[in-house]
């Protein structure tokens, strides 16, 4: 029993990881297309003003481009060590039981 058990929350975490991989996937395919989209704004936009205007124009998309990456980046950070506290607090939580069930227990200190 507590081997089919350990065999559930084995599979539980490999397809957690999955759906992680695959929303990374998504992610990565959205930003590529974002990013192609831009280019093709950037070039028509630079071909339509003049040299000094474009260069200008430019650098500052690429300063805003740059904070939101940044941006998005701190925003993924967090959600991500958010789902794996819980993800880690949860698996904490089982194997609290599992122990009980065979009658050992996890000393917690109070505080």
């Amino acid at each position: 029993m507590f081997r089919r058990e350990a065999l559930r929350s084995k599979n539980k975490f490999v397809q957690r990881e999955r759906d992680r991989i695959r929303k990374d996937e998504e992610i990565a395919d959205r930003t590529a297309d974002l990013n192609r989209i831009k280019s093709v704004i950037l070039k028509a936009e630079f071909e339509c003003l003049g040299l000094n205007y474009c260069e200008k124009a430019l650098k500052r998309r690429e300063r805003t481009q740059q904070r939101e990456m940044e941006l998005w980046n701190t925003a993924v950070t967090l959600v991500r060590r958010e789902a794996l506290r819980r993800m880690l607090e949860q698996e904490r939580q089982l194997h609290i039981r599992e122990l009980s069930k065979i009658g050992l227990a996890i000393y917690q200190q109070r505080t």
